[in-house]
């Protein structure tokens, strides 16, 4: 029985934002519920996280987000580093972000900001980098490919520069 509720209130929350909704609605939603794991304690994998600080939406993160996920969807990719070799800091760098630590989290396929989210707490690595209190920024951004369900993620974190 609460298996059946838990799934259903899952199935409810997905169709709140999903993948093409306007970027500021996607934005938004992916923060709030990034912003949520961080206030709690949770473990990630073997390590456990402390509650931490809210994230702060960055403009810059967000482009850089935006840059890979089109990028992604466009040449039909998946992988941190993009076939002209760059790497997240790169992506992050050419923003104008000035930072001290990066972090990058991409996913393919989730249709909605809650499956997403869920997706990546539900991972070590990728948790890990949701709950690291050393970041302080944020930015995501989400792009779809040509065919049905070749949908492209991206989360970016950072520390900035003092």
């Amino acid at each position: 029985m609460l298996m059946a509720l838990a799934l259903a209130g899952s199935l409810q929350a997905r169709a709140e934002v999903p993948a093409s909704a306007k970027p500021a609605a996607v934005q938004q939603r992916v923060l709030q519920l990034v912003n949520e794991a961080r206030s709690k304690g949770r473990r990630c994998g073997s390590e456990y996280f402390a509650p931490t600080a809210a994230l702060i939406r960055s403009d810059q993160l967000a482009e850089a987000a935006k840059v890979h996920a089109q990028d992604m969807a466009r040449r039909g990719y998946f992988e941190h580093e993009a076939p002209d070799g760059s790497q997240p800091k790169d992506r992050v760098r050419r923003t104008g972000y000035k930072y001290r630590l990066t972090g990058e989290n991409i996913a393919y396929g989730p249709e909605t900001a809650e499956e997403v989210v869920a997706g990546w707490l539900g991972s070590p690595g990728h948790c890990a980098n949701i709950m690291d209190s050393r970041f302080r920024d944020f930015g995501v951004a989400v792009a779809t490919g040509r065919k049905r369900g070749h949908i492209y993620w991206v989360q970016e974190f950072g520390l900035p520069a003092r």
